[in-house]
């Protein structure tokens, strides 16, 4: 029991107690707890660019500073690599995946498609509590830091995708959302605080049309918030040294 509590109160940075990694490998104790909080750790550090592109991931660095053995930490760098997120170099372990156009392009493709639907089903068949709910979204705090718009520019998409009523389409909808954060971090500097707060007035736009269930408004207003993001993160990345 005292090693369930332990595991449960994991802290950011140190997954498990020294003391008790130990005995989990040999008792095998909740090992799936385990994995799923590596995963999930390596992948918010890859998705917010604190492991930053083309980065190498030493095993041994990640053991140490995670505070797992090495199966955990292989099982989430295979799942990674299932995401593009991370890529094996022959003889020489994994790096964080460097981001490419061509990438962020097909992201981009598929994000038309699944915002699309989202909206629309948002717009026909949504509850009024639901919608009502989008009023949250409608200014974020200033003065505009980044990391407080990038959790809130995903929070207001993960919206329409959390209340889309399709779980399948919604799961789809979050993995493409959530691999943005990494794209706007390697593309937006604290110069572009006026562009950002633009980007806030599209979404009070599109509330707006949703909240009317005016869903053809509400589509073509979410497809040009969409259009307007990828040619600003397109012409940023172009120029980065990050881009494979």
């Amino acid at each position: 029991m005292g090693e369930a509590k332990n595991i449960r109160g994991l802290q950011l940075g140190r997954l498990i107690p020294r003391r008790t990694r130990q005995d989990m490998d040999e008792l095998g104790a909740e090992p799936e707890l385990v994995r799923a909080s590596v995963f999930r750790q390596l992948r918010k550090e890859i998705l917010s660019c604190a492991l930053r592109p083309g980065v190498r991931l030493q095993e041994r660095e990640l053991v140490e500073r995670l505070g797992v053995s090495k199966s955990p930490i292989r099982d989430a760098l295979l799942k990674l690599e299932e995401q593009s997120l991370v890529e094996v170099m022959p003889r020489k372990g994994y790096r964080v995946r460097p981001i490419s156009v061509s990438d962020a392009r097909e992201l981009y493709e598929m994000r038309q498609i699944l915002e699309r639907e989202c909206v629309l089903r948002l717009a026909e068949t949504a509850p009024e509590e639901v919608l009502a709910g989008l009023d949250r979204f409608r200014a974020v705090d200033e003065p505009v830091e980044l990391a407080t718009w990038i959790d809130y520019n995903r929070q207001f998409h993960l919206y329409f995708a959390d209340h889309c009523g399709n779980a399948r389409l919604a799961r789809a909808a979050r993995d493409v959302i959530e691999q943005f954060d990494r794209l706007t971090h390697a593309s937006v500097t604290s110069t572009d605080a006026v562009r950002l707060t633009d980007f806030t007035a599209q979404h009070g736009a599109i509330i707006d049309a949703v909240q009317r269930r005016d869903k053809r408004m509400a589509a073509a207003l979410m497809r040009d918030h969409v259009e307007a993001s990828r040619r600003r993160v397109l012409g940023e990345l172009a120029n980065a040294s990050i881009i494979a």
